[in-house]
């Protein structure tokens, strides 16, 4: 069975080799599979595992209560992939799954990935300009929506989307409200009814493509990035050793399942290589994540930094029983130290920090033997088995202390992405190493010290400053609720530093305030910004990060 499955593993990797759009080469396949990097088992292998051993156990748990036990959502699972089966759907097909954090989107996902049909994830704030290139570009066959959600009734954009992509089919609808039905579209419920389990097929082996995710899209296009199950595995068994993670943890899913952090960090490391529940939180919002903390007993809880900052913030942090919880991570972005001291001391569970890309999860990470003052200043150490770089001007690595462009390269990437060869040359070099276009520090102890995104990196007159140290500050100020700093164009200068601030509530702020609280820091006065912008609220990404580039748009009209 060991070499039968060795070989499927290998026939089905060589399918990505000599494409434009991959980086993988014959030889890096035989290396991956030879070491054992890449194992030959699935997720869909792990979901049947744990639905052997521990049936009645639940895997995911809704806010409101409803919950899947391990039994049912692999049951679940396997209707779902007899449904798709059964209408056509075959190894290589693709289909869109915009979801909010419902437990239907496990179903969709792990069911698809029984019969190798590739879920394309797609962000739930997304509208038909994002949609109709993504679903265009993968050749979706179908379409996974929700009923209404958050004031958007995704049928009729998704009906939308169809009259305009001709390889658009089937319209599948989660939880669909009243008068939302009609010949043309299928209620999900339909597709998972049922008591037998049919027999869906040829089983998926571990290099097939398990999921296409797409980037934020901070800067352009958003890009299409291909994940087999054996790089995602070889990450999440990564995390599962370095935190000690197993069955008797419980998580709380507070970010977008569309996103990385929640689907890679928590459903796949957590839950499936941890064998974990998970806690799905619908939307954002710091009081109730708080209480889904205490009512569930939650042990682990990884979220974006404005979702750290809002915990940090909120008046009930105090007032909840979160003595389960034993680590809250952060990932997607730098988190202002104030924030983290302010947390470890209202909780006193571990920090960690995750740093990585939709192209590789969290190549770098602290540890639980990390002290905060590790957390709190550096992005950790890059894991055990993966290799890093940071690369300075003319191509050459940096000594400890200086800064240059984080590279990483191993079994956990992505191998690349997915019909956009235009892409691979701007992040993936020859010699296969993703080129992040992160501007780190390497410090003597292993570490690197994240310092900002290469074009966030503020240019006054020569002198290159860095915007988080300037955030850093600001956030000591209790009249301030939300900071970036961004470079704006100066005619004499080339660029002046311009503040975004999200006031408190009820708080008055001026740019010379800001300006004496620098001063009284000991910050260098070059690094001060020179502008004030008040506003109601930052632009974010749907994955929590804050987009610069709009920003900078503003601050330029």
């Amino acid at each position: 069975m060991g070499t039968d499955r060795l070989a499927a593993a290998t026939a089905r990797a060589r399918e990505l080799v000599g494409r434009d759009d991959s980086y993988l080469t014959e030889e890096r396949v035989q290396r991956f599979l030879a070491s054992g990097d890449w194992s030959l088992d699935t997720f869909v292998d792990l979901l049947d595992g744990h639905a052997a051993a521990r049936p009645s156990d639940p895997a995911v748990i809704e806010a409101g209560g409803a919950t899947l036990s391990w039994s049912e959502l692999a049951a679940a699972s396997r209707r779902f992939a007899a449904s798709l089966a059964g209408r056509g759907y075959q190894r290589g097909d693709t289909l869109g799954v915009q979801l909010p954090n419902w437990s239907e989107f496990c179903v969709c996902v792990f069911g698809a990935a029984r019969i190798g049909v590739r879920p394309v994830l797609i962000h739930t704030p997304y509208r038909a300009f994002e949609m109709s290139y993504i679903l265009g570009l993968t050749e979706a066959r179908g379409l996974v929506v929700p009923g209404h959600y958050r004031g958007t009734d995704h049928v009729e954009l998704a009906r939308g989307l169809r009259s305009r992509l001709p390889g658009l089919e089937d319209l599948i609808v989660v939880r669909p409200e009243p008068g939302q039905g009609g010949d043309d579209v299928i209620p999900f419920s339909e597709l998972v009814q049922g008591e037998t389990e049919p027999d869906t097929g040829e089983p998926p082996v571990s290099t097939d493509v398990f999921v296409l995710m797409f980037t934020s899209g901070t800067t352009n296009r958003p890009k299409g990035v291909v994940h087999l199950h054996a790089n995602l595995l070889n990450a999440c068994r990564k995390y599962v050793e370095a935190y000690g993670l197993g069955p008797s943890d419980r998580w709380l899913i507070v970010t977008p399942l569309t996103h990385l952090t929640a689907f890679g960090i928590v459903l796949l490391a957590g839950g499936l290589a941890g064998g974990a529940a998970v806690v799905l939180q619908e939307s954002w919002d710091a009081t109730q994540a708080l209480e889904l903390a205490e009512r569930h007993r939650v042990t682990h809880l990884v979220g974006a930094p404005p979702m750290l900052i809002d915990i940090a913030r909120s008046p009930d942090l105090g007032r909840r029983d979160l003595s389960s919880l034993r680590f809250m991570m952060y990932a997607g972005a730098p988190c202002p130290i104030e924030i983290l001291r302010r947390l470890h001391e209202a909780l006193g569970c571990g920090l960690a920090v995750f740093y990585g890309w939709t192209e590789g999860l969290a190549h770098t990470y602290t540890l639980p033997s990390d002290p905060l003052e590790v957390t709190s200043v550096t992005i950790g150490r890059t894991g055990e088995g993966w290799e890093w770089r940071v690369v300075g001007e003319g191509g050459r690595d940096v000594e400890a202390g200086q800064q240059g462009e984080f590279w990483g390269r191993g079994p956990n990437l992505s191998p690349g992405y997915y019909r956009q060869p235009q892409f691979m040359a701007e992040r993936y070099h020859p010699d296969g190493w993703f080129m992040s276009g992160d501007i780190v520090t390497l410090n003597a102890d292993g570490t690197y010290t994240f310092v900002s995104r290469a074009d966030d990196v503020i240019n006054r007159g020569g002198q290159k400053l860095d915007p988080r140290e300037v955030e850093e500050l600001l956030y000591q100020l209790p009249e301030v609720a939300g900071a970036a700093v961004v470079g704006v164009d100066d005619p004499r200068l080339g660029q002046r530093g311009c503040a975004f601030v999200v006031p408190a509530p009820g708080a008055t702020l001026k740019l010379e305030d800001i300006q004496a609280h620098l001063e009284r820091a000991g910050l260098a006065k070059y690094k001060w910004p020179e502008r004030l912008e008040l506003v109601d609220a930052l632009p974010l990404t749907p994955t929590g990060k804050i987009m610069r580039y709009a920003l900078r748009e503003s601050a330029g009209r």
